[in-house]
């Protein structure tokens, strides 16, 4: 086979994987898009490697005093694309997992799970005022929720103002998974053991979908897997286990049952708030929006 062949073979290859790759993204839901999304964030790794090919073999033929043909070229922009995602692991030009959150379906509307005046770390739309939640695609819509004070560089747990709080039940649903044995971080370490650290799991009601609660407080779980629970109800308490840097409760809402798939294969889906002081969807960010349950509901 020839040289002119080959490089044929191999534009028309990446072009092809990259365009349904990001097709699979835009245009279906699921865990497809999903898979696709961590094929072209892994895929750019090969990008850097062939890209540095192509850059040799172009040196070779300057040095040679070959031409460049313009396959060539058209090689070196391929790998250029592939290679984009790496800067988000460099958190440099990020962009957000590119669902359209108008016609992402089914939605959940749910209560504040903390009843008091509650800071929005992270949340939103957006990659600005939801990173890092926003380039994952399980996390797409996922708040980090905290009461003042937060953020004041204290290693006593007991100083945060979130640490401890009641969580209460925000949807009617089932239960379907719980964890309870992970001790809470010292501040300054996070648990790698774990991502979510101490959890609680529940299918709503309404929509068949599922919500993760994470870095609970060990010991604190009140409700059990299996068990049918109402809005309103206590759940358990607010820690610092898992992926935690400090004390803040994780809530995201997702498709796919977590008890049965990968996190890292589950689709996130919008997640908003009723009955609150606010917007449905809070933003979070260096000014993260401060919500509360109106008229304290519970």
């Amino acid at each position: 086979m020839s040289k002119n062949v080959l490089k044929y073979v191999l534009v028309t290859t990446l072009g092809a994987v990259f365009l349904f790759l990001w097709g699979s993204v835009f245009f279906l839901n699921g865990t497809i898009s999903v898979l696709s999304w961590w094929l072209i964030m892994g895929g750019s790794i090969i990008g850097i490697a062939l890209f540095f090919i192509v850059i040799l073999h172009m040196i070779y033929k300057k040095i040679k005093n070959k031409k460049f043909d313009l396959l060539l070229l058209v090689i070196l922009l391929l790998t250029i694309i592939m290679s984009y995602p790496v800067l988000c692991f460099l958190e440099l030009g990020q962009i957000a997992y590119p669902v359209d959150i108008e016609n992402t379906r089914p939605i959940a509307k749910i209560s504040l799970p903390i009843n008091k005046p509650t800071v929005v770390g992270w949340g939103g739309n957006s990659i600005e005022t939801n990173y890092p939640h926003a380039v994952v695609p399980m996390e797409r819509w996922a708040y980090d929720l905290l009461i003042s004070p937060y953020s004041i560089n204290d290693k006593n747990l007991q100083s945060y103002g979130i640490y401890g709080e009641e969580i209460i039940c925000p949807a009617n649903g089932y239960i379907v998974g719980t964890y309870d044995e992970e001790d809470d971080n010292v501040l300054g370490t996070e648990n790698n053991r774990s991502m979510v650290g101490n959890y609680i799991y529940l299918k709503l009601e309404d929509t068949g979908t599922y919500l993760i609660f994470a870095h609970l407080k060990k010991g604190s779980i009140l409700v059990k897997e299996g068990e049918y629970i109402k809005e309103g109800e206590p759940m358990a308490k607010v820690g610092n286990s898992g992926l935690s840097s400090e004390p803040h409760l994780h809530i995201h809402h997702q498709r796919q049952n977590p008890k049965t798939t990968s996190i890292f294969l589950t689709e996130g889906l919008p997640l908003y708030f009723r009955n609150i002081n606010g917007p449905a969807m809070p933003k979070g960010g260096v000014k993260g929006e401060i919500i509360s349950p109106l008229n304290n509901k519970y």
